[in-house]
């Protein structure tokens, strides 16, 4: 079966999760709650925590979700210009020209960001973290050259690399890249029409923001997600992250679908 998670955009999406309780009427176990084996932590895309508050956020989350694999952010002083619009929403900082921040570019700067990265995701126990780039980190050579440093050298200190890209970069050569790079990459799963988008799977985590015009994942949707990755030969190794204000609600309604095809 697919791996399961959700995108948090903050602590409090947490309490739409239903947590795995004690059951007394079980002697066997606990009440079982939502099916999640990864929580994505996107607040430290802008403000990576600090040690201490990194371990709390940690227990926080697995606190509700205890078998869950954390993945943070990388931070948006690491991946994204000065233009792209993320400075101002974040409110922690470093010392250094603007300029030199971002694109993952060789600069003491950068090197610093992603030391603050790296210390986030060691204290939250990761091994995983998700790269976002914006549109204008454009597929062009020096890019691509930068994006394969970053890789090896998150590759050496023993992490996966997952990038989340945005822009003019076409399917088939980001797929090409991630092979080479041996990275996977995040894609959306539904087309704006809501259903499943045509692709290889390899390589590639989906996301679920919604389905169509609506948040909602309705049951006949998350039944044509399932079919399409079992067609794919891909629903035993898929990764599959939700998303938005109901991202718990569409994790449950994928994983009743999953049960109901009982493949």
């Amino acid at each position: 079966m697919p791996r399961l998670g959700v995108i948090l955009q903050d602590e409090h999406a947490l309490r739409a999760a239903r947590p795995a309780r004690p059951d007394p009427s079980d002697e066997a176990g606990d009440e079982a709650g939502d099916p999640v084996e990864l929580v994505v932590l996107r607040s430290t895309l802008l403000n990576p925590p600090r040690a201490a508050a990194a371990r709390a956020l940690a227990e926080q989350v697995r606190s509700v979700h205890p078998n869950a694999v954390l993945v943070p952010y990388v931070w948006h002083l690491v991946s994204h210009a000065a233009s792209d619009g993320l400075r101002e929403a974040g409110t922690r900082t470093l010392p250094g020209e603007a300029r030199r921040f971002g694109h993952l570019q060789d600069t003491p700067e950068v090197q610093s960001a992603w030391d603050a990265s790296l210390r986030c995701a060691k204290e939250m126990g990761a091994d995983t973290v998700i790269l976002r780039t914006p549109p204008s980190f454009t597929p062009g050579t020096v890019n691509q050259a930068r994006l394969a440093a970053f890789a090896e050298a998150r590759a050496a200190e023993g992490l996966h690399v997952v990038w989340e890209l945005d822009g003019l970069w076409e399917p088939a050569a980001t797929l090409a890249l991630a092979r080479k790079l041996s990275i996977d990459t995040l894609v959306p799963a539904f087309e704006g029409t809501g259903r499943p988008v045509q692709q290889t799977y390899e390589h590639r985590w989906l996301r679920i923001d919604a389905a169509g015009a609506t948040e909602r994942l309705r049951g006949a949707l998350a039944e044509s997600l399932v079919f399409a990755l079992a067609n794919a030969d891909a629903l035993e190794d898929t990764t599959i992250l939700f998303s938005g204000a109901r991202a718990h609600a569409n994790l449950r309604s994928f994983a009743r679908a999953l049960d109901a095809a009982e493949l």
